[in-house]
């Protein structure tokens, strides 16, 4: 009987060790998620979450697995895109225009990740640890604030009044489709801080202006080519009349 019971007691050691080294929850610290990754399967597709019961086989073979946490917390951030008209300089410079035609958006972005996403950007080898996961995000922030600011500038030029204000972000969003190039990312806040914009209206004159110009400039070019082949050729056939 004796016996018995020292088996029993070591069969349940043995049970709680197993039970332990399975047992991911419990390394996991609160606001984290957990990807196991393992040598016999690879990432797993389930995140692991504090508070939510997860035991994995892999971690009872030695140095098979290991346990990969992140930090889940959103990115805020601003971001600012500058830039100037296709050869907005050159009209400024002819015209002794004081308008730069330049432009600058500043934007208020905050960005996260559901805890799937980041099981997905892990196994797509995108990330590999929390200063990557940053990286994304800010690179996501980077290229919203991009596409957001393209939408203001063709808007801008089909409508040279048309005030950035008027736009909702549901609207934005819609057109701009962050989804396409970042789909692991979620949204939480966008809003235009901040914003220059060029006076279209003045840039097609100067632009209208710059190109008649350059006719005239071409078309006095061709004359003058003209005249002077004209001369050339008069001049050659007095040369042949006196060899002749």
């Amino acid at each position: 009987m004796k016996k018995f019971f020292i088996s029993i007691f070591i069969l349940v050691i043995f049970f709680a060790v197993v039970f332990y080294l399975g047992w991911t929850q419990f390394k996991v610290k609160p606001g984290q998620v957990g990807i196991v990754v393992s040598k016999t399967d690879g990432v797993d597709e389930n995140p692991v979450l504090n508070g939510q019961y997860s035991w994995y086989w892999q971690f009872l073979l030695p140095s098979n697995a290991k346990l990969k946490c992140f930090e889940l917390n959103p990115l805020s951030c601003e971001k600012t895109v500058k830039g100037s008209l296709p050869s907005g300089q050159i009209y400024t410079s002819m015209f002794t225009n004081a308008d730069s035609f330049d432009y600058n958006f500043t934007f208020s972005i905050t960005l996260s990740v559901s805890p799937e996403n980041l099981v997905s950007l892990y196994r797509e080898n995108k990330i590999t640890n929390q200063e990557d996961l940053e990286l994304y995000l800010s690179g996501a922030a980077d290229t919203l604030a991009q596409l957001a600011s393209n939408f203001y500038l063709q808007k801008l030029q089909t409508n040279p009044s048309f005030v950035l204000e008027s736009v909702r972000r549901e609207d934005i969003l819609r057109n701009v489709k962050l989804y396409q190039d970042c789909p692991e990312v979620d949204l939480l806040s966008f809003a235009l801080k901040e914003s220059k914009v060029p006076d279209y209206m003045l840039y097609r004159k100067l632009q209208g202006s710059y190109i008649n110009n350059q006719g005239s400039v071409f078309e006095e070019s061709n004359s003058l080519e003209n005249e002077e082949s004209a001369g050339n050729l008069t001049k050659n056939n007095a040369d042949n009349y006196e060899n002749d």
